[in-house]
């Protein structure tokens, strides 16, 4: 058998027992022939070989490199669930450079420091940008003007990581495409647009990888057809005796201040890519003003030149799980099943819905309170104030709900049980909701509060001159990037990063456009082009 390293053996000194009764000098030898009692020798420690050495510097090496390890997996798995969220970046460790860019086909000119996010979805981790449109989301009269915005004469698929454009559909005249957003948090297995001519309007449904499938939309007369989410497009229609346009006649009587008759409006879903029908719902018309039924004549550049009210006037915004119908004495909101939504607040008054992710809604009246509800319209929670929303980072945890008092100033936290956990009362609104930090705006000042008992952590002043506004926040978990924009329009900003435990200011860059979140990845688009920031 192998012996093992040698190692110096433990001696010791063997001595008579001198007896209870005797009592050595402690730890002192004597004269070996001298009379008197020796003391029994201390044991002599061994001294560590080679190989303990060896095993110890070892197991402290392991010890660093677990430690080192689960600190890159800890990393890891943050990045990969930062990727899941419109406002998280898997790393804002370092101040961002430009990796990448893409121009647009149309651009907004040299002279203009305009720029915005533009309509965009995500599909299967590509960032995709619907055609660049005068109609901005909506079908509206014929004749309403509006400005041609920057961007791409097609729909563009870009890779957020590398740039590369992975594919390009190219659309007809007056293209309108959803679902789609402003911010990223859009996304959808299916993109649907509706293009071509008045009286020949095509339905394109187009999958993440870039396939289509298109069939003509056969619309009838006084009906529109719009896009909507889940892969569907709406159909419009007004039931009833048609009404007419009312303008003003030649002795300068106008059309009256309120309409107290008007048609419903009929609204069918369909499978954009079949035509197979999947609900419908009816929307009734309700008395309103005639400012809410106005539109041009053809060729009329402003409102004071004889306004004419169009009773038939109708309007549809695309939201992710939802449909908004709008326009002359209609208003409604509905589910991607077609449930109303509007009808969970006080029936009395008109309702806003905002999508809040995951199938539920914020309902809010005029009653200054929010009712959550489900897709399915049950309610869920009823909140004293204006429920806020996007703001929460994706490894925080859904225990609060953050809401706008119903004096409009000032911040509380409400738990799930409906009881209020804290109040901050001079926020304005929060930036960001963190795992265990909530950044609130106050105007010139961002402060950081404890999630769980909002105690001020820290404070952070922004003193630039130029008097930028926060226009939105963005996180890898740790750390906070707020963009901040200036007031005049104009998109020349900044992005300044945020320590979120402590509040230090890590680092800033200028900014020529908005940033958005696509994938855990940087995104900024410009008057110009869109930009990879790694």
């Amino acid at each position: 058998m192998p012996r093992p390293d040698n190692e110096e053996s433990v001696v010791f000194d063997l001595v008579e027992d001198n007896g209870p009764g005797d009592a050595p000098d402690a730890g002192f030898d004597t004269d070996p022939d001298a009379a008197g009692p020796r003391p029994a020798l201390l044991s002599r420690l061994p001294r560590p070989s080679r190989r303990t050495w060896m095993i110890a510097a070892a197991v402290v090496a392991a010890v660093a490199v677990t430690g080192v390890s689960v600190d890159l997996v800890r990393d890891h798995r943050r990045a990969e669930l930062m990727r899941t969220s419109s406002i998280g970046v898997a790393s804002l460790a370092g101040p961002p450079e430009e990796t990448w860019t893409v121009p647009f086909d149309v651009p907004a000119g040299q002279d203009s420091g305009m720029s915005r996010d533009p309509e965009m979805v995500v599909m299967d981790g590509l960032l995709v940008l619907p055609p660049a449109s005068t109609q901005d989301y909506r079908v509206d009269s014929p004749g309403a003007m509006f400005a041609a915005l920057p961007g791409f004469t097609g729909i563009v698929a870009i890779d957020p990581g590398s740039g590369e454009v992975a594919w390009r559909v190219p659309v007809e005249e007056n293209p309108v495409c959803g679902p789609a957003g402003y911010d990223a948090s859009v996304s959808a297995e299916v993109l649907v647009c509706v293009h071509g001519p008045a009286d020949a309007r095509e339905v394109l449904a187009i999958a993440p990888d870039g396939t289509t499938r298109s069939r003509p939309a056969d619309l009838a007369e006084g009906e529109q057809v719009f896009p909507a989410p889940d892969g569907m497009v709406v159909r419009t229609v007004r039931t009833g005796d048609p009404i007419g346009h009312i303008a003003c006649d030649e002795s300068g009587n106008c059309p009256p201040r309120s309409l107290d008759e008007g048609r419903s409006l009929l609204v069918t879903a369909e499978d954009a890519g079949t035509g197979a029908e999947r609900w419908t719902s009816t929307v009734e018309f309700d008395p309103t003003f005639s400012d809410s039924c106005l539109m041009l004549p053809e060729g009329v550049a402003s409102s004071s030149d004889d306004p004419v009210t169009d009773p038939d006037l109708t309007t549809v915004d695309v939201g992710a799980e939802s449909v908004t119908v709008g326009g002359c004495g209609v208003s409604a909101t509905l589910s991607a099943d077609g449930v109303r939504l509007d009808l969970a607040a006080d029936a009395t008054s008109q309702a806003w819905v905002t999508e809040l992710g995951s199938g539920r809604f914020a309902v809010q009246g005029l009653a200054r309170e929010t009712v959550v509800v489900d897709a399915a319209g049950n309610p869920l929670q009823t909140l004293d104030g204006w429920a806020q929303s996007g703001v929460t980072s994706p490894d925080a945890p859904d225990d609060l709900w953050f809401v706008t008092q119903p004096s409009g100033s000032g911040v509380s936290a409400v738990r799930e049980d409906g009881s209020v956990a804290w109040t901050e009362q001079h926020g304005t609104r929060v930036t960001l909701a963190g795992r265990d930090v909530v950044v609130v705006d106050r105007g010139k000042r961002l402060v950081g509060l404890d999630r769980a008992t909002g105690a001020e952590l820290w404070t952070w002043t922004n003193d630039d001159p130029r008097g930028l506004a926060n226009f939105r926040t963005l996180t890898d978990g740790e750390t906070a990037a707020v963009q901040y924009l200036p007031n005049d329009g104009t998109a020349k900003g900044v992005l300044v990063a945020l320590d979120l435990a402590t509040g230090e200011e890590l680092w800033d860059v200028p900014t020529a456009g908005t940033a958005v979140a696509v994938d855990g990845h940087l995104v900024e688009f410009t008057s110009t082009a869109v930009r990879g920031l790694g």
